[in-house]
Parts: C-alpha cells; sequence; structure tokens
C-alpha cells in the first residue's frame, strides 16, 4: 500500500488556509506543554534578544511577550502569522515577527538564544539542509549564545499507514476541523511519512472542505542531534529529557 501512496503530493506543504485556522484550533495559543517551563527558563536566562524558529500562531511567543521578555519570531506562514496579530492584538501586545524560511536562517542580526520548540525541526526533513539550517542559527547566535531545539522519536506500534484520529477542533466560527493520520516510519533513513486528511465541518455536521497532506519528518536520534550541533560549531551541547522526546542544546563558542 505504502508504494500507491508515493504521488505527486507536495511534501511539507506550509501551513495555509484550512491548515492554519485548523492548527489555531487544534492548539490553542494558551496551550502549556510539557517543555514550556524548561523554555521559559531559558528566555527568562537569555541576556539579550530571543528567536523562535516556527513561532506559528503565537504560542508560546506571545506569553514569553507579555512576561516582559525580548523575543521575536520567523515562520514560513503568512496565514499562520495573521492569526499570532490577531491574537497580539486581542492581548494588546506587538510582537516583531519576520515572514520567511528557518532552514537556513537568513535575517541580518544576532540574537542571544534561538529555539525551536514542539519538534518544528523535524520538518526539515533533508539531512544536508538540516546541517546548512544549524551552521545559520550559529550565525544568527551571539558569542555564548544557545540553541536549543526540541526532538522527538519515532511512534512505535499499530500498523504502518493505518488511518487515525489524530487532531479534532472547533474555531470560533463554528466549524470543526478533523485531522486523520497515516503514518510510516523508515528506521534505515529515520524518515516519517506522514498522510493527514483535514476535513472541516459545519455546526450541522457536513462536510465543508477536505485536503490531503503529505509530510516527511526527519526524526533524529539523541546521538545524531548532538553530532549535528557539534559539527556546527557549538560546544557544551547536551540533550535534556526522556527517550521519547527531549530539547538538544549548545552554545557558541
Amino acid at each position: 500500500m505504502f508504494g500507491r501512496l508515493r504521488d505527486r503530493l507536495a511534501i511539507n506543504p506550509p501551513y495555509v488556509g484550512l491548515v492554519a485556522d485548523g492548527y489555531d484550533s487544534w492548539i490553542p495559543v494558551d496551550d502549556v506543554w510539557s517543555e514550556d517551563p524548561w523554555y521559559e527558563r531559558l528566555v527568562e536566562r537569555a541576556d539579550g534578544p530571543v528567536l523562535e524558529l516556527g513561532c506559528g500562531t503565537g504560542r508560546p511567543l506571545l506569553r514569553w511577550l507579555a512576561a516582559g521578555h525580548d523575543v521575536e519570531g520567523v515562520d514560513a506562514s503568512a496565514d499562520m502569522l495573521a492569526i499570532l496579530h490577531r491574537h497580539a492584538d486581542e492581548l494588546g501586545l506587538a510582537p516583531v515577527v519576520h515572514h520567511g524560511d528557518f532552514a537556513p536562517l537568513a535575517l541580518g542580526r544576532t540574537y542571544a538564544a534561538i529555539v525551536c520548540p514542539a519538534g518544528t525541526f523535524t520538518l526539515i526533513d533533508d539531512a544536508d539542509r538540516a546541517a546548512e539550517a544549524v551552521a545559520s542559527y550559529v550565525r544568527h547566535l551571539r558569542p555564548g549564545g544557545t540553541l536549543a531545539v526540541s526532538l522527538y522519536g519515532p511512534e512505535m506500534g499499530g500498523r504502518p499507514l493505518t488511518w487515525r484520529l489524530r487532531r479534532t477542533g472547533t474555531t470560533a466560527d463554528g466549524r470543526t476541523i478533523v485531522v486523520h493520520e497515516a503514518v510510516h516510519h523508515d528506521a534505515g533513513t529515520h524518515l516519517q511519512v506522514a498522510y493527514n486528511r483535514v476535513e472541516a465541518y459545519d455546526a450541522d455536521g457536513h462536510l465543508q472542505d477536505t485536503w490531503l497532506r503529505r509530510h516527511h519528518l526527519r526524526l533524529w536520534p539523541r546521538p545524531d542531534a548532538e553530532a549535528l550541533f557539534t559539527e556546527a560549531g557549538l560546544t557544551d551541547v547536551h540533550s535534556t529529557g526522556l527517550d521519547a522526546a527531549w530539547i538538544t542544546t549548545g552554545r557558541r563558542p
């Protein structure tokens, strides 16, 4: 079945339209994740501005900004950033966010810390491009600055490419947006292929729209992630967390 699903769908398409609206309902901007306290301590200790890679709709960037921290964000999706600005307006905040790619990063300034929560870095599915991206982060760090990236291991068990309910959420205008997902993990390449069927229903349960998407996620075993950081010139490289999910950090000399 996996062979029959090799098609012309775009790989890792941007989070736009229905998907951006769905993301905002699946993961509310005020949602708190288990990794958040760790990142909050890093942001609080940073001796200068902090950049969040893949800031999306503003979770957790807006919470850090509301606490008085000097933070900026970058994201490739204009639709996600539009939602971020809407939440910021509701909170009376004025975030500095950049619309653009972060693999590689090219913002023309440096930061005391660069962070990538929520496993967003895994969307960089090519190993060479990932190495280029980390090298660009090092160039954007001030001497002594910290890079911190959330990573996770593959989900084991279950039948590959079997559809399962992944997420549901209801938007402010009353639509229910549902995601079914089918996943295949290649242990040899550390590549995870995920198909997402995103569906929007009105308040009466009638299907309004449906999108089929394909994502390739590169899952980095801890030793490989740490080697990636070390080869980019970072020091004090280590990982914090469980085998299933952790944060790899390094410091620019």
